[in-house]
């Protein structure tokens, strides 16, 4: 004890004077940094100071790169629009967003190897950890033989690298159950936020226009992907009896009115999956009697409409009507939609074991486009059909895999995790996965949009955290027990 005393200010007076040095280094770079190139010499030196600090803190590295990436959205979005830079190339094809995510999974390696306790991989993800690289290698070489360089085909499969890096990074985080609270509660306040900025939004007039008068909140995924997870786990909580925070309950309607507002119907459909999944698993046996005659009276009701020559100049009514199948062929969009798929299909027809690779676009030469869009021949609004057109059938059991190997982690944690806010954040995230399912046929998100990837991602790592404990993972104030326990 009294050895511990006499070492602790010396360790103190290190730290101090490291600290006053690195200080005194990056204001000398940045003085001369800034005669010599000015701004940009400016901040470089202090962006490898900040650098360097973070990949000794993997916890702030990992909460930076996600809260930057839920916080800044991309141009769609009419107010701060200065946050689009984070997403710019900043070096030939590698991204501001590619940089934040390589320090944020080199940190938790650098400190995976100074604490010396191994690399933990989570059971159920261990398939596509093995799947996923292969089909990115095929995919490479692929590319790379249809003329691309070895350099582009990699820089084009940087999303696939957070899907494939970062859940391993953040289950390998020293977390305890207070942390993960936090950091989910954390995750609450975003998803609040980021409902309040999407209904000034709307309520400005700021953004972008659907059914030609209406502004919607968000567009893009990765704001909607949150809200709903957040409106998900009330909802699982007030359920489980796990009495959420009183700011969350009273920031439902927030939530609920931003997603409503976006008018993304994908989105639409995967609440009302979650929603309906929640309520079967979350409610009691008398419960799920009257959901059952609910969801019956509802069915009746859309039925009676639908029989009804109803009509209506809301957006909301026409972005719901324009749902029926009729009215697809109709819509130039959903038509363009139809007329991609059968030629993606054609395509995988003719490669249907390599594929085309990445970097290559597919030809429309069994169905003529309603229109064409702009880099449209390289995207596909079928996830499961994109991993198999740009990773050959590998990259479609890749795809399978993560989906499967995420659901599993998702429900290991509502069963098993140490609180029931915690359990109910799994609920909530095997719902929302099983409506990613149904969102995934109709635009490709896991693994090909980078800021939903890495919020995705992200969220698996932490059911891995919650989901592992019930093994008897060890906590880092477990003390002696934590190397025996095997876990990070």
């Amino acid at each position: 004890m009294v050895a511990r005393r006499l070492r602790l200010p010396a360790l103190e007076r290190r730290e101090a004077l490291f600290a006053v040095t690195a200080m005194a280094v990056t204001a000398v770079l940045a003085i001369a940094g800034v005669h010599k190139f000015g701004t940009v010499g400016l901040l470089a030196p202090i962006a490898l100071a900040a650098v360097a600090i973070l990949l000794f803190r993997p916890l702030l590295a990992v909460c930076l790169v996600v809260g930057l990436t839920i916080v800044c959205e991309g141009e769609t979005f009419g107010i701060l629009t200065f946050t689009s830079d984070f997403y710019v190339h900043v070096y030939k094809y590698v991204t501001l967003l590619d940089l934040m995510v390589a320090v944020a999974v080199l940190a938790v390696a650098i400190d995976v190897m100074r604490s010396r306790r191994g690399l933990w991989l989570p059971g159920p993800l261990k398939p596509a950890l093995v799947l996923l690289p292969l089909a990115m290698l095929v995919g490479a070489v692929v590319g790379h033989a249809a003329g691309a360089s070895i350099r582009f085909a990699l820089g084009s499969e940087d999303v696939l690298f957070y899907l494939l890096l970062l859940p391993l990074a953040v289950g390998n985080l020293e977390l305890d159950t207070r942390r993960l609270t936090k950091l989910l509660a954390g995750m609450g306040a975003l998803a609040t936020l980021k409902a309040v900025l999407g209904l000034i939004e709307v309520a400005g007039h700021y953004g972008a226009q659907i059914e030609g008068t209406a502004t919607l909140t968000y567009y893009e995924p990765t704001a909607n992907w949150l809200i709903l997870i957040a409106m998900l786990t009330v909802l699982a909580a007030v359920l489980m009896r796990a009495r959420p925070p009183l700011w969350m309950t009273l920031s439902t309607p927030l939530l609920f009115a931003c997603l409503l507002l976006s008018y993304r119907r994908s989105f639409w459909i995967a609440a009302a999956l979650g929603i309906l999944l929640v309520l079967m698993f979350g409610a009691s046996a008398a419960g799920r009697r009257v959901l059952v005659l609910a969801v019956t009276g509802v069915a009746l009701t859309i039925w009676l409409l639908g029989s009804i020559n109803f009509q209506s100049q809301l957006p909301i009514v026409k972005r719901a009507a324009s749902l029926v199948p009729s009215r697809l062929e109709a819509n130039l969009e959903d038509r363009y939609r139809l007329d991609e798929r059968a030629n993606v299909l054609g395509e995988i027809r003719r490669h249907p074991v390599m594929g085309l690779g990445v970097t290559v676009p597919w030809a429309a030469t069994v169905q003529p486009l309603s229109v064409e869009h702009e880099e449209g021949r390289e995207y596909v609004h079928f996830a499961a059909l994109w991993y198999w057109l740009k990773l050959g059938i590998l990259g479609l059991f890749a795809y399978v895999a993560v989906i499967a190997g995420s659901m599993a982690i998702a429900w290991k944690a509502w069963r098993a995790a140490p609180k029931p806010l915690l359990r109910a954040f799994g609920l909530a995230s095997l719902a929302g996965m099983a409506g990613l399912v149904a969102m995934d046929t109709t635009a490709s998100f896991t693994g090909v949009d980078p800021r939903f990837t890495v919020l995705f991602a992200t969220q698996v790592g932490l059911l891995a955290q919650l989901a592992f404990r019930s093994d008897g993972r060890a906590t880092p104030t477990d003390g002696p027990q934590r190397r025996l326990a095997g876990g990070p």
